[in-house]
Order: structure tokens, then sequence, then C-alpha cells
């Protein structure tokens, strides 16, 4: 029968024949002796001839080809042989050693070259059996999984991205990137359905891929413009949110390729790969170039136009649109913003922004409001949120909801600079100031002003009304600091469009500076003298005002500026008049008078400075005092009542008071100086410039509606031509507002220059008094007469009533409990003979 059974193994090989058993086991030669191995390859059969010496080995194996050359059978022609090894002795061939047992004859040379052409030919189908196996492995399995190695080891990376034409659905998308680690081969690969691309474990869309040609170990470039289809825009909104917050972010990239290399077509090679690319980090770089308010805006509120620049520290560009903001400031909304026409670029990004501050009701808006502004116009950066509102792709268009869901509500942290060397204040007139010094506080008078006038301009060309404003100023004179003051909020008026305030400031406390006290007495003498004085201003002012978004506080303008002061320039600029003067009594040591003189102030200060007494000189004499009781010296015409006291003291004073006092009384004018010293005042601040003053006025004389005489009489006894004796009085009028008391009389009386007779009466034990404004006849007083043709003549006129006598005086006389005496003279007095008053 025909079998088909496996063979003993050589090294794992099986051994078949389909050869029957029968036949060719009756082809074989019987066997030689008893052994059950009919062909042994070694003349004994033990395991131990194994370890014969060479010699003996090297003269078995002639043996053993020799034997099997001659007694070796030829095989059927359909029979296969394989060799067979043992574990011991891989190289050796059992099937040939057990084809014959016996020593077989000396191998002939042609068997060695038959034999490796058989191990030639055995060798070559091997290889060509082993290449027919391998190469569809290869192209099926192998290659395949090189191939996916490959793909798997590369590296896919994108440095710049370009978002444009967002549509609802989809937007282009241009890539530029590279592809590393590919490999020692060229390659071309393809992805025919695009990847489709996850974030954060969410699919957000799908990206078709242009092909990739790969460079042997080199990789290649990236330059693809592709459409982005989204498939879940909720997932891309949340996607689009995250890359606007974050340094990074991180794509997934799935896809089936084919890839082309060494001349194989390879596909189904699964394309999985990360890309990860920098976030936008809510663009931590914004800041604003140029800021400008210019108008009032059509809608209501203030126009702003705000010139920024977006850093973009991502590698992506995105084609947004038009952008609209909301500005926060303070927790409060104060205005909003846009730009239109929007290319987000890597990097800077200009954006021109325009927009409005919007008007507000609440009070803490408007503080918000007005804090903005004063941090701008007092150089301060103030730090604002911009709040991302709403994105379209233009005005016409509806925003896309994928990119409205991530854009709005976009917080960035944006900070308005304060303006540079911003001049709001750039000049002060102080029209009018008033200072009120106390003995009590001499270097802090209270200050305040009726007028006070402000030039200023702000940055912006929106309209601005003034309605309150404060102010804290320091006062220099030169570069020392001379004193300061703070006013609280006054009323104000004015606007931005004539650049002028005007306001005022209630009384204030001016402090000099500790130190300054010294200076400040030189400025209160130049102001007293000079015709101005120039102070440097520095301060801060802050102000209500009213705008176009509501009524706000400006706080912190700071300012200096030099201003003027008009100087009193002695008071001389016009003459002091004495408008008025009444003798109204007297001490002991003064008689008084009461004046009302005329000063003219050209100052535009006003200064109250209490009581001031000033020296009242005549020919350089000392008279006495002028005393101007809590003297207020305002601006312009003053009206002052002025006391002096007339008490000169000393010989030469006393000979030129008596002039004065003369003068006055018989109604002829003097001129007086009024001079001031230290002792003016004491107040110290003061004094300096009180000691300086000095000035000149006409002091009038008395002007009366009567004669002090107004009659004369003599009174002539039957003795008068023996003893020259007789008496006389006179009817007297007291034109003082005080009553005078005569307290003797020495007089001459003449009739055309001859002296017809004389009084010398001492009247200190009776006095004549004659109370104010009234004419009283005196008592008789003794009469010398000088009996002359004269004197005749003139009793015999004085008979007739026609007599005129000149009468020149020496009264001594009490004006109030002041004694002096009084040069007194009247010509034509009336005259007439008759009794006298005690008669």
């Amino acid at each position: 029968m025909s079998l088909e059974q496996p063979l003993p193994t050589n090294n794992g090989v099986e051994r078949h024949s389909n050869i029957d058993d029968t036949s060719y086991q009756n082809n074989l030669p019987p066997p030689i002796n008893n052994n059950q191995y009919p062909y042994n390859l070694y003349k004994n059969n033990n395991i131990s001839s194994t370890s014969q010496s060479s010699q003996d080995s090297a003269k078995s194996n002639e043996n053993l080809f020799r034997d099997l050359n001659n007694s070796l059978p030829s095989p059927p022609k359909n029979y296969h042989t394989y060799p067979q090894t043992t574990k011991l002795h891989p190289s050796r061939d059992l099937d040939s050693e057990e084809i014959n047992r016996n020593p077989v004859e000396p191998e002939k040379k042609g068997f060695f070259r038959n034999k490796k052409r058989v191990y030639g030919c055995i060798c070559c189908g091997l290889i060509i059996l082993i290449i027919i196996i391998m190469i569809p492995i290869t192209i099926k399995i192998i290659a395949p999984s090189i191939a996916q190695g490959a793909v798997a080891g590369s590296k896919l990376s994108f440095s710049s991205a370009k978002l444009t034409q967002l549509t609802e659905d989809d937007f282009m998308m241009s890539v530029s990137g590279e592809v590393t680690g590919t490999g020692p081969l060229k390659a071309t690969i393809q992805v025919p359905d695009g990847v489709q691309v996850s974030w954060n474990q969410l699919l957000i869309g799908q990206l078709p891929l242009d092909t990739i040609t790969a460079q042997p170990f080199s990789g290649a470039k990236i330059e693809s413009s592709q459409k982005f289809k989204i498939l879940n825009k909720t997932a891309f909104a949340e996607f689009n949110k995250f890359m606007l917050k974050e340094r990074e972010f991180t794509w997934h990239l799935e896809g089936i390729a084919s890839v082309e290399a060494a001349g194989l077509n390879l596909h189904g090679i699964v394309l999985s790969k990360d890309v990860t690319m920098g976030g936008m980090q809510n663009f931590p770089s914004v800041r604003i170039d140029n800021f400008n308010a210019p108008a009032e805006h059509p809608d209501g509120g203030i126009e702003i136009e705000i010139n920024s620049t977006l850093g973009n520290p991502s590698p992506i560009d995105v084609e947004l649109g038009d952008l609209v903001f909301d500005v926060e400031y303070l927790g409060h909304i104060v205005g909003e913003v846009g730009a239109t026409g929007v290319t987000l670029v890597s990097g800077d990004n200009k954006l021109d922004l325009k927009g409005r501050l919007i008007p507000q009701n609440s009070t803490d808006a408007l503080a918000a409001v007005g804090d903005l502004f004063s941090k701008f116009i007092t150089g301060q950066n103030a730090t604002t949120s911009v709040i991302a509102k709403s994105v379209r792709p233009n005005n016409e268009s509806p925003p896309i909801s994928w990119l409205q869901s991530a854009f709005e509500g976009t917080e960035l942290s944006v900070v308005l600079q304060g303006g540079k060397d911003l001049k709001v204040i750039n000049s002060v007139d102080i029209n009018a100031l008033d200072l009120q010094f106390t003995n009590e506080n001499p270097y802090t008078p209270m200050a305040s002003s009726s007028s006070l006038t402000a030039g200023f301009s702000i940055p912006f060309g929106f309209p601005l009304v003034m309605k309150q404003i404060s102010q804290q100023i320091t006062m220099f004179d030169g570069d020392q600091e001379l004193a300061s003051l703070g006013s609280p909020f006054t009323a104000a008026t004015g606007d931005s469009k004539s650049g002028k305030i005007e306001t005022s400031f209630a009384p204030t406390p001016f402090k000099v500076a500790e130190g300054s006290e010294a200076a400040f007495d030189d400025f209160s003498k130049r102001l007293t003298l000079e015709k101005s004085v120039s102070l440097k201003m520095k301060g801060v002012a802050n102000s209500i005002a009213m705008t176009p978004v509501g009524e706000v506080e400006i706080q912190g303008i700071e300012f200096e500026v030099q201003t003027t002061l008009s100087g009193i320039q002695g008071l001389q600029t016009k003459p002091a008049v004495v408008n008025s003067l009444v003798v109204t009594g007297g001490t002991t040591e003064n008689m008084l008078i009461d004046l009302s003189v005329s000063l003219f102030n050209p100052s535009n200060v006003k200064i109250s400075m209490g009581d001031v007494v000033f020296d009242l000189l005549f020919q350089d004499q000392p008279m006495g005092k002028v005393i101007m009781q809590n003297l207020v010296l305002d601006r312009g015409d003053n009206n002052v009542n002025v006391t002096a006291q007339f008490g000169p003291k000393g010989d030469e004073a006393n000979k030129a008071g008596r002039e004065l006092l003369d003068n006055f009384i018989i109604g002829k004018s003097n001129t007086v100086g009024i001079k001031g010293s230290t002792q003016s005042t004491p107040i110290a601040s003061l004094q300096k410039a009180l000691a300086a003053l000095e000035l000149t006025t006409t002091m009038p004389g008395l002007n009366t509606q009567k004669p002090i005489i107004e009659q004369a009489r003599f009174a002539i006894g039957l003795n008068t031509l023996f003893d020259s004796k007789g008496t006389a009085s006179i009817d007297a009028f007291n034109p003082f507002d005080t009553t005078i008391k005569f307290l003797k009389i020495q007089s001459s009386i003449q009739v055309q220059n001859d002296v017809i007779g004389n009084i010398d009466q001492d009247l200190s034990a009776d006095p004549v008094v004659i109370p104010s404004g009234k004419t009283i006849t005196t008592k008789d007083f003794d009469l010398n007469l000088k009996i002359t043709g004269t004197a005749i003549k003139s009793l015999f006129d004085s008979l007739a009533g026609n007599l005129k006598t000149d009468i020149t005086a020496t009264i001594g006389v009490a004006i109030g409990d002041f004694v002096t005496e009084i040069d007194y003279s009247q010509n034509e007095v009336p005259t007439s003979l008759g009794k006298g008053a005690g008669q």
C-alpha cells in the first residue's frame, strides 16, 4: 500500500514519502549481520567510537564513503531524501550513514563534486523559497507595520495658523508647519478623508490635509489651506474660550492615511497625532497709545477715541470682523467702544477703537468717571477692564454663534496711562485778596477772596462747565516757601470753551511756613511799598463740573503758576485827604481830634490790621499820634476815621504845635506828615511794613460859620480919664464839638494899628466856660486903656456903633482836660461902648 506519513524529523523538518514500503524493502540488500539497523554507518555501533583518535576517524570515514559507493543501491525515482542530523553532530547526515553499515570501498572523487552540486541546489532552492515566502509577508505585513511605525514615530507641528472666512459651519484654516522623524525613505503621505480634530476629548471638527511629501531624514514642510468643518459648535466655542485665555492648547488629530514609499502603496495607516500650539493668554500685553475725548457724542455722553496696541502671543491669526467692548471701571460700566474690520494677527495688533462714555445716573458711577478723568489729568495710570460684548463679520451680518459665545465676556485688563505733562491750570489771577490779621495769630491771618480767575484748559474737546472748585495752595516768594492755604468747595463759573474759571473762597487760615516768618515780614513790606509783588503758587485743585455724562468731580489737578499782587505803593498814588476835622475833647496829655481821611489803596489786597498808630508830624516835629482803630484798608478809596492825639512835647515841638493849632483855629490849612513805626501795631507780621509807611496830607483849618469873637464891648467910668481903667467883654463862640474853657486871656485891641487897650486876665479860678456850638458873653475883663487921640475917637465911634477893632490875643484854654495856649487874632470885630456883663 501507499503510505504518506511523516518520517523522523531533522531539526524540526518532517520527512514524507509516497513510496510503497514493501517494494522498497524488497529492493534493499539483505542485512550482513543480525543488527537491527542494517545500515550502520560505523563499524562498531558503539557511541564510544566517536571518541576515537583523529586517525581512526579519518579511516572510518574513508571506509564509510567506499561502502556507500559499492553497496548503496540507487533509490527509486520517486524517493525523496531529507537530511537528518543529530544533536551532537548537526552537520552529519544520518540517512547517508544508515545506508550501509558495512565497510565500503574508497570514495571516488566524483562523488564530492556531485554532493556539492546537490547542496548548492538545495541552498538555492531554500533561498528562492524564502524569498517567495517573505515578499508577500513583507508587502502585506512587514511594510505596513514599518510604515505605521514611521507615521507613529513622526512628529507633526504647526508653527502658525490663520483662520479666515468664518461662518457658522466652517472657516478656512491656513497652517504652516512641518513633519519630522519620518525615517530614511522618501514618502508621500495622503489623508484622503482628512483628520478629525478633538480637544479635551471633545470632537470639534474635521480638517482636510494636503499631501505631505517627506524627504529622507528631513521630513516635510507643511503649507496648507483647507476648510475646517465644525462638527460641534458648543464644544468648538468652549475650545475658543480656552484658547483665548490659556497659554497653550493641544489638538488631537485622528485619520487614515496612505503612504507611498520605496515603490509600495500602503493603505490604512492610522494617523494619530497631538498638535500643541500657543494660546492667546487673555492678551497679557494691551496698552493704550493714545486717548482722546474730542466732543459730545450724538447719542449722548462723551465721544472717545482710543488708539491701542494688543499683543497676541499666539501664532494664530483670526479674521474677526467688527468688535464691540464694554469699558468697566471701579465696578461700573462707564463706556463702550468698538473697532471694525479686525484681523487678529500674531504679535502686536493696532486697534483703533471709537465709542463713547455713556451718561450716568448713580452717584457711584459718576464718581468712577470722575476718578478716571482725575487719574488721566493728573498723570496717574488707571486700570480698566475691557469686556468683549459682540463680534460679527461686519455691521450687516449677524454674529457667528460659536465665535460670539467664545468672545463674549472675555475680559482684558487695560491700563489707561495718565496724561504726560498736562497743564490744566495755566494761570491764576487773584483779583481780590483779603487778609485779616490778629495779634493772637500774627503769622496765620485769615485769607479770603471774592474774585479769583484761573485760566484752564482740558486735554479734551467735550464741553465742561465748572460748578464748584476747591484748592490747596502753597505760595512761594522766589524759591522760599512762604505760606499755604486751603479752601473748601466754593461756587465757580466758567467753561472749557472760554477757558476761564471765576471763583472765590471763604476765609481760611493763611499759614506762614515755619521758619519763613522773616520772609513774610519782607513780603508784607514789599506789598506795602511796591507797585506789585510776584508770587509762585503751587497747589492742587478739585473741581465739580457738569459734563455730557453728568456732574463729575475731578480731583488732584496740580498747578504751578506765577501770580502778581498789586502793591499798596505806600498809599501815595493819590494824596490822603482830610475830609473833616472835629476837636472832640482832650485828656491831660492830648487834645483829641476826630478826622475823616480819604486814603486810596491801589492794591488788590484788602488788609484788616486792627488798631494802627502813626506819628503825627508838623515841620518834622512830633505833634502826637494818629490812631486808626480797627483799620481795614480796602481796595480803592477808603474813608478812614482817624483820631489825632495832639500833644507836642518839648520846646521845638510845642512851638511847632502852637503854630499848627493857631493856623487851624484861624482856618489856615497845614501840611502834616503821618509816619509809621515798629510800634504802629502789636502784630509782628505787620510791624516792618507799617514802619516803612510814610505819607503827607493837608490838614484844613477850622471852618466855622461864625467867628469865635462875634462882638466886643467897652465899658468906662468917671475915673477912666484918671486911671485909664475900664472893662471889656466879648461874645465868644465855641466852634468845637466839646466844651472849652478860657483860663487866661492876654489881648491887644487895636484900631487902625493903634493899640487902644490891653487885657491881661487870669481866669483859672473862674474860667469862662463855653459849651460846644454856643455863643456866650463873657464876664468883664479888666481893660487898660491908652488915652490917645485914637482911643478917644474910638470911644466916640463906639457910641455910634461904628467901631471896628482888631483883637490879638493869647488865650489859655482847656479843651476837655487838655490845657494849651492859643494865639488868636481877629480883625474887624464889631465893638460897642456900653455896660459890661457885670453892670
